[in-house]
């Protein structure tokens, strides 16, 4: 189990973007292959409203790992303990929601890292990097390099204060979840509205900027994303697994049909 070392998401999206599923409907460790056979870099699990609950979450984490699809967990707040929690068991990097101000980020920023450049609890075991003999240390510089530690922007006031949190040392990727920012901006579900598309720029050249990776989530439509993409945003959340499943049976179903 190499791939935490060897196939950094990182490196990946220094270069390009860099696309992510989010997994709700699967139960099962095959949705990393699949997702890798597919061509996706990334996947995504939600402790904040998806139903996986935690065990799942670490089994898929792994696969995703062994598969060389970067597992990126989110918590449903900044406290120390989840973070430490899903790290220690497979997670190859952190999401977490609504980061308004700089102070955040940095407290976020220090529990994805060891000591000394950080607060990350030192676990019992690593899963990540396999069962082999391996020191703390070495397991702790192997790790810090490549964990990826994604705070999201999704109000009026943490896009104000973008440039004071891409600035944040430790933090990597500035993430746009796009559906809240739509509503906290008064325009529901408007992807394309000035205001949200505005705050993609704002958002953009500030991780720009600072040597940082921005992104987005909720954006359907692709024309849309791909605009946005253009923004030199590459952290990408592509769509989620139900709703590419439904897409798929509506189709075939439409086809068997002759409609």
């Amino acid at each position: 189990m190499t791939m935490a070392v060897t196939g950094s998401l990182r490196d990946k999206l220094a270069t390009r973007a860099c696309f992510g599923m989010s997994c709700r409907l699967t139960r099962t460790t095959d949705i990393a292959a699949m997702l890798r056979d597919a061509g996706y870099d990334w996947m995504f699990l939600d402790l904040e409203h998806g139903p996986l609950g935690f065990d799942q979450i670490c089994q898929q984490a792994l696969a995703g790992v062994e598969a060389g699809v970067t597992p990126i967990v989110r918590v449903a707040d900044p406290a120390p303990g989840p973070i430490h929690r899903v790290l220690s068991n497979g997670a190859m990097g952190v999401i977490v929601p609504h980061v308004d101000d700089p102070e955040t980020a940095a407290g976020i920023a220090r529990q994805c890292r060891f000591p000394p450049r950080g607060d990350r609890s030192v676990p019992g075991l690593v899963p990540q990097l396999g069962y082999r003999p391996i020191s703390f240390r070495e397991a702790a510089g192997q790790l810090d390099p490549v964990t990826l530690c994604v705070v999201m922007i999704e109000s009026a006031r943490a896009v104000e204060a973008a440039d004071e949190i891409a600035a944040v040392e430790g933090v990597d990727v500035l993430f746009v979840g796009a559906s809240d920012l739509t509503f906290q901006l008064g325009v529901p579900s408007a992807y394309g509205d000035p205001r949200v598309a505005g705050a993609m720029e704002k958002v953009a050249d500030a991780a720009r900027r600072h040597g940082k990776i921005a992104g987005f989530g909720g954006v359907a439509d692709a024309e849309m994303a791909r605009r946005y993409i253009g923004l030199g945003m590459h952290f990408i959340l592509a769509g989620n697994d139900t709703t590419v499943f439904m897409q798929g049976a509506r189709a075939r179903l439409a086809t068997m049909k002759g409609e």
